[in-house]
């Protein structure tokens, strides 16, 4: 039986139990995410010539600066309503805690088996950030009682900007701890010492600074909006506007590159600095915002990303092992055909994601999650 409820849909999962489904536009920006994060990594293995003045490239890098961030921001937004629904219920956490952190993580070790041209089997990545962060997250959540004390409003965004600063402030005065200055030696894992170094600050996606996505992600509004010109939108997209057209004149004053993946740039990704965890973050949010509005046209737009985003963890891992079988029988090619294939790998696995919802197939990473911790569970939302 299917039963409309506050924008969310009640039907039966693959356990024979009562499903709570996402909000159809959050799901919808995580098939985005998901999606541009094929596209990026599918650029970054290409044998193709690189370019940064193309257009093409231009689009490419944007679509690769912005993929993580929002798939971290969205998961922390997942964590924090699961745990807040959960402890409503009375339930209890610490299995579902547990099973998804420590799955997500041994997730990344998979990863790093499947795609070898690309990481060592225990390189820490981007699922060992989302496994630790849901470990770590609710172990110290006691602290927001105590900043609740001066602060009335929801603590996400002040615990954000502690994260950033004290992250530059560790790696201005520990500078060997700062990720690179190559690719190796963020993948490369010397000791279990050092996988938790690399882990939480010296890696691709270290928890210093990128938890901070996550405490985004757990300040922002899930509802949708349903005025024509929203103040909310307008005030996120000014936002985002700005801390983007700040960046560039910073670049052009101190005449330095604007964006670099590594690098002496105003904003670089490995490390992540301060200047890209501020503009990523400000137009995650403003794409949240985006995603949020109901109109018909957008409706069914979120409609067909959404399949996507209720399979992204799926996604995330299969795609790596199609990328792992694949990459060394593919010739070297033009940048604009290398951009083609990038859209093509993002087509199956959004073809994929219909066809896995429209013959209601049940097998995932997803429904794997969902069987491990559906214990004393009478809902079960795709966080």
């Amino acid at each position: 039986m299917i039963r409309i409820l506050n924008l969310k849909v009640e039907l039966k999962n693959g356990l024979g139990e009562s499903m709570s489904l996402r909000l159809n536009h959050i799901d919808s920006m995580r098939g985005f995410a998901i999606l541009c994060m094929v596209q990026v990594h599918t650029a970054a293995l290409l044998p193709a010539p690189v370019s940064t003045t193309h257009p093409l490239a231009f689009i490419s890098a944007a679509i690769g600066g912005m993929a993580a961030p929002m798939f971290v921001t969205i998961s922390g937004w997942g964590l924090h309503s699961g745990l807040s629904k959960r402890k409503e219920r009375g339930e209890n956490i610490v299995n579902w805690i547990l099973v998804r952190g420590l799955l997500l993580i041994a997730l990344q070790f998979i990863i790093g088996i499947l795609l070898p041209q690309r990481y060592n089997w225990n390189s820490p990545g981007i699922l060992t950030l989302l496994g630790l962060c849901i470990i770590i997250i609710p172990l110290i959540s006691g602290l927001d009682e105590y900043f609740k004390k001066w602060l009335k409003e929801n603590t996400g965004y002040y615990k954000s900007v502690f994260i950033v600063l004290f992250t530059v402030l560790i790696l201005r005065n520990f500078p060997s701890l700062s990720p690179g200055p190559d690719w190796n030696s963020m993948i490369h894992v010397k000791s279990i010492l050092h996988w938790f170094q690399l882990a939480f600050i010296s890696g691709t996606y270290p928890i210093l600074p990128w938890i901070a996505f996550y405490y985004i992600g757990s300040n922002l509004d899930g509802n949708k909006i349903n005025e024509k010109w929203s103040l909310q939108l307008l005030r996120s997209g000014s936002l985002a506007f700005s801390t983007l057209l700040a960046t560039l004149a910073i670049a052009i004053s101190m005449e330095k590159n604007w964006a670099e993946t590594m690098g002496e740039g105003v904003l670089t990704f490995f490390p992540a600095n301060h200047w890209f965890v501020i503009v990523s973050a400000s137009w995650t949010i403003f794409l949240w915002d985006i995603f949020r509005l109901q109109r018909k046209w957008w409706t069914k737009f979120n409609s067909v990303l959404a399949s996507s985003g209720r399979l992204s963890l799926t996604i995330y891992v299969l795609h790596f092992a199609l990328l792992g079988q694949i990459i060394e029988y593919i010739p070297q090619v033009s940048l604009i055909e290398a951009f083609a294939i990038t859209l093509l790998h993002m087509g199956i696995w959004l073809m994929f994601g219909i066809i896995h919802e429209k013959f209601r197939l049940i097998w995932s990473i997803e429904y794997v999650i969902r069987f491990l911790t559906r214990k004393n569970q009478s809902n079960v939302e795709s966080e």
